[in-house]
């Protein structure tokens, strides 16, 4: 008996280590509410232009620190939905291309001086949750 509890260990022990990397996530950050959140990958489905919550990436940002930007996370005054994504190309058209923008607002203003265009791009909407905790911009 003790030979066949051996066994087990052994055998759950190989099997875990083969599985933990397949369960891992991979974690990114994003910019909301001038503050950095981190990310997670989810391999969930999300068809083209179903996506709910406004998140801009920036084709031409000259800013080495500059990430998505989303108008929702954990805590925001108004609801998210988890992370469901309506994906917006925010390029710069006159505006200073090594400008760092760190929320919804700020990117609006921007779009309304006409500094920064922002194009919907329906076919890249996707699920990424957000993680509460956020930490403040350095």
């Amino acid at each position: 008996m003790k030979r066949f509890l051996l066994a087990l260990s052994s055998a759950l022990l190989v099997v875990l280590t083969v599985a933990g990397p397949v369960g891992a996530k991979e974690f990114g950050a994003i910019y909301a509410n001038d503050a950095v959140y981190r990310t997670f990958g989810n391999p969930a489905n999300v068809p083209d232009g179903t996506g709910t919550d406004p998140f801009a990436t920036f084709t031409n940002s000259t800013n080495d620190d500059q990430l998505g930007v989303a108008a929702f996370a954990p805590g925001s005054a108004t609801d998210h939905h988890g992370g469901r994504w309506a994906v917006y190309r925010a390029t710069w058209t006159s505006g200073d291309a090594s400008t760092l923008v760190t929320s919804w607002a700020e990117l609006q203003g921007y779009v309304a001086s006409g500094e920064l265009s922002l194009v919907r791009d329906a076919a890249a909407d996707f699920r990424c949750p957000v993680l509460g905790n956020p930490e403040p911009i350095d």
